[in-house]
């Protein structure tokens, strides 16, 4: 059971209306509503905005995403599909956050909107398989604000303290948003886990079973800036600020008992951790008007982030004397920046098209250090200090065509060309690659015609998984106990790219204001799946990626949401919604069954109802998530 309270203060910088000059006319500001932008737009992208996000006092952004359709939260990591890994691509303002930067630092108060997108558009890049959540953070406010929120959450064994400030103001050509949140949690947590070694030769099986109990703490701030202010000559200029630091620590206990088999090594492994990250990212972007039908957008961005990490681990023997004394540490430091723009117009009658590009270079260096005082299971100690880089630069180029064929009849083309290269290197011999992916894209929406509130989606695309950095660097990860099924790690910097063709469609119901009911099916034929490898080098277990056989994705997703009033006049101002997913997946180079990509959850469901009443509103969320074997 999980808690929240927030109270919210808001000081307005005119205490009365009535100070406002009587002689001028009042301007009004006139926005879509979310529900209208996804119903009419030839693209299937979801909006979150402003009003649901303040709506359940979330303590993190990943509150937010787990109660969306088709999403699912595990171990901090973002899946549509039930697809994580890199599957599902998350952005910030349309970037790839840095290394290290985690998004449960990142507070929804800082948040204006989220887009999430079941099928790629050729303007955000095609690195998302599964799909595109992009997080937009605030820019600057229409009217002047100061807030203080102050909230606390918790759960049986944890508990989660929050403070947000902002203010924001606009003048005649100037306009500002300031803000921060400072995050704390403080939560422990229990595990038991059942290990059985299967041997296809007729010994015995071997059988253990751990129980851990775990303590974390986590304090995070972030802040966010963006000062905007027009020239005389109707250019638009914006400069915009994130700052996101963070501390963590915590201890474990592992206690092991074996039923079956030989002796484990450390019945009682007692392990602590302690990490900081900062993160940085400067953005100035320029819009200006191109005659009556045109418009530029550029933006170049600068970013910084560095994280230090320690782990260290004793293991103990039946007799309480030390078999394992190691102290594992990393250092990482990033940075680069990219440079991105938009040139729009309208090239026809109903058509509305935009050529682009985005340029980025990053500069990723790593230093790991490990020390063992006593070496894990006898073995001669294992100590290093080693260093590596990568440096990858990137180049995309697109174009895109929102055509209005007929009315009721919409269609989206685009396509998209992006370039890698990738250097790695270190205190070994360094590695250079380069890959290149074109992908074609079309979406388009259909109105049913003679029906008002009936349409239908149609989209497909060509998209793909790049290698993560950490499969590229050849480094090597020692597992405090290597078995088969606990490898050591290393990475591969001679992986290819994941290419995979989707299609997807929708069935989409709306019937009143607020009032929705939608089916949608989707398919993912991934060639060059990324999968570990496991060998024996005679000494150990190790686990490295490679380029190995192809994948099925499928996933079937239902939604609704209407208010009661729909149905029964009489009936209270209750909003109800709920989503199902259902997802499967089948990897052609693993025996079935079970072997789903990436550990896919076979189903999740959300179930909620909000009830308001004059200033003050009520709600309820649950949300449910089906695990199940996986065979790697």
């Amino acid at each position: 059971m999980v808690f929240s309270l927030g109270i919210l203060s808001a000081f307005p910088a005119h205490a009365k209306q009535e100070d406002a000059p009587t002689d001028q006319m009042a301007k009004v500001a006139v926005r879509g509503s979310a529900d209208s932008e996804r119903r009419n737009e030839a693209t299937t992208r979801i909006v979150v905005d402003r009003d649901d996000l303040d709506k359940y006092g979330d303590r993190s952004i990943l509150d937010v995403l787990k109660r969306q359709p088709g999403v699912t939260v595990a171990n901090n990591d973002i899946r549509m599909r039930g697809l994580g890994g890199g599957y599902t691509q998350v952005l910030v303002n349309g970037d790839r956050p840095p290394a290290g930067f985690s998004l449960d630092t990142l507070a929804p108060e800082s948040i204006a909107r989220i887009e999430i997108m079941r099928a790629a558009t050729a303007e955000l890049s095609t690195q998302g398989i599964a799909g595109t959540i992009n997080i937009i953070l605030k820019r600057s406010a229409s009217r002047a604000t100061r807030e203080i929120i102050a909230g606390v959450g918790g759960a049986a064994s944890a508990r989660y303290p929050a403070l947000t400030v902002n203010a924001s103001d606009r003048l005649e050509k100037y306009a500002y948003t300031v803000g921060a949140t400072l995050n704390h949690s403080d939560n422990g947590q229990g595990m038991h886990e059942r290990v059985q070694e299967r041997r296809f030769d007729e010994s015995p099986d071997h059988l253990r079973a751990t129980d851990s109990r775990n303590a974390n703490r986590f304090t995070s701030l972030n802040a966010n800036s963006r000062l905007q202010w027009e020239s005389g000559e109707g250019d638009k200029f914006a400069w915009q600020t994130f700052v996101n630091a963070a501390r963590s620590a915590g201890t474990s206990e592992q206690a092991t008992v074996v039923e079956s088999g030989p002796r484990y090594p450390y019945p009682l492994l007692l392990l602590d951790y302690d990490g900081k990250n900062e993160n940085i990212r400067s953005d100035l972007s320029w819009a200006r008007n191109l005659g009556e039908e045109g418009k530029l957008d550029t933006r170049l961005g600068l970013y910084r982030s560095g994280s230090d990490r320690g782990m260290s681990r004793l293991g103990l023997d039946g007799a309480s004397s030390a078999a394992l004394d190691r102290r594992y540490e990393t250092g990482v430091d990033d940075k680069g920046g990219s440079w991105t723009g938009k040139v729009s117009a309208a090239w026809a009658t109903r058509h509305a098209i935009a050529v682009g590009w985005d340029a980025g270079y990053s500069d990723y260096r790593e230093n790991e250090v490990q020390r063992e005082a006593v070496a894990s299971t006898g073995s001669a100690p294992i100590n290093f200090n080693n260093t590596y880089r990568a440096r990858i630069t990137r180049l995309a180029l697109y174009v895109q065509d929102e055509w209005d064929i007929a009315p009721g009849w919409s269609i989206y083309l685009g396509m998209r060309w992006e370039g890698l290269e990738t250097r790695t290197g270190g205190d070994a011999e360094g590695f250079k690659r380069r890959s290149s992916v074109l992908s074609p894209l079309i979406q388009t929406l259909w109105k049913i015609p003679g029906s008002k509130n009936d349409q239908i989606r149609l989209a497909v695309t060509r998209t793909y998984k790049a290698p993560e950095l950490r499969q590229l660097i050849p480094r090597h990860f020692y597992t405090s106990y290597n078995f088969a099924v606990s490898p050591d790690q290393s990475g591969n910097p001679q992986l290819e790219p994941e290419l995979a063709t989707g299609i997807d469609a929708a069935f989409e119901h709306y019937w009143t204001n607020n009032a929705m009911a939608s089916v949608s099916v989707g398919e993912r034929k991934v060639d060059g799946l990324i999968r570990n490898a496991i060998r024996y080098d005679g000494e150990r277990w190790l686990a490295y990626p490679v380029n190995s056989g192809k994948a099925t994705v499928r996933s079937l997703e239902l939604e609704t949401k209407f208010p009661i009033t729909a149905l029964l006049s009489a009936a209270p101002a209750i909003q109800l919604r709920a989503n199902l997913a259902r997802n499967w997946s089948q990897v052609d180079a693993v025996p079935g069954p079970d072997n789903r990509l990436d550990r896919q959850p076979e189903w999740s469901a959300n179930l909620g109802a909000d009830y308001k009443r004059g200033n003050m509103t009520v709600g309820a969320s649950l949300s449910m998530v089906a695990g199940g074997w996986t065979r790697l």
